[in-house]
Parts: C-alpha cells; sequence; structure tokens
C-alpha cells in the first residue's frame, strides 16, 4: 500500500500478477533496408486495490511491424506500425511510432523518435500516457 508512482506522486491503484511472453525478429532486405515485427501476450490477473480486492482476468496481445532505412554515413530512419488489444475491455488501439538513429562506432547507437500511439510495448504498463516524444539507447555486439 505504500508504493508510489514516482512521476505523479499518487499510490498505486492496482495489483497486478502477470506472464508475458514476446518474440521479436528482424531480416535485411540489402544494405539499406530491414523489415522486423514483434508479437507479445500478456495473461494477467488484476484487481483495483493493492492489499484487498478480486482478481479479474486481463489478456492483451501486441504486434508491431517495423522498418528501418539505413540512410546517408551513420544514420537509419525507423517506421513501426503498432497494434494493442486488450481482450475483456473488448479495446483495440493502433498507430505509428518513427524515429532517427545515429550509430556511434560498431556497437552504440542513440535516437529519438515520436511515439504516436498512447501505448507502449512494455506489457506491464497499465496505463495510456506513453504518448510523445523518446530517447532510444542501444548497444550491440
Amino acid at each position: 500500500a505504500g508504493q508510489v508512482d514516482q512521476f505523479n506522486q499518487t499510490r498505486t491503484l492496482t495489483a497486478q500478477r502477470s506472464n508475458i511472453g514476446s518474440i521479436e525478429g528482424v531480416r535485411r532486405f540489402g544494405p539499406r533496408w530491414s523489415v522486423g515485427g514483434k508479437l507479445a501476450r500478456r495473461v494477467s490477473k488484476l484487481r483495483f486495490s493493492r492489499d484487498s480486492g478480486d482478481w479479474f482476468d486481463s489478456t492483451t496481445e501486441f504486434a508491431a511491424l517495423r522498418m528501418r532505412y539505413h540512410m546517408i554515413k551513420n544514420w537509419d530512419a525507423l517506421a513501426e506500425y503498432r497494434f494493442l488489444r486488450v481482450d475483456e475491455a473488448d479495446s483495440e488501439r493502433q498507430g505509428w511510432l518513427v524515429g532517427v538513429d545515429r550509430h556511434i562506432g560498431d556497437h552504440f547507437k542513440i535516437g529519438i523518435g515520436y511515439n504516436f500511439t498512447d501505448f507502449s510495448d512494455d506489457l506491464t504498463q497499465l496505463d495510456y500516457e506513453f504518448d510523445g516524444f523518446f530517447l532510444n539507447v542501444l548497444g550491440k555486439y
């Protein structure tokens, strides 16, 4: 009960028990284009109070189709179409995410982008407050 949302400084109102599975892949088509996707599913039980109350089922599916284009020198452009479905609420949300990345050396890239949807691909997040600008930092080997 003492947990506090660090951004809004309010008490967290829900409890969650979840099993989440996801798979993601990328296929390169020549030196400039790559296409990827992600599928994820959350099967969970939620309740409105952290300490008491009845648990109810919540099943959520996420899908994304991502295209990357290697532009000049060390720059990449990204466009991703996202889809989120919450079964029990009979709710569907969809939209675009775009960004640009700059490669720094062989093992690191940093980028910025804009999420036109209000949801995250992190299915542990229960709210719809993820629209707007984001910073992307990636290490690779």
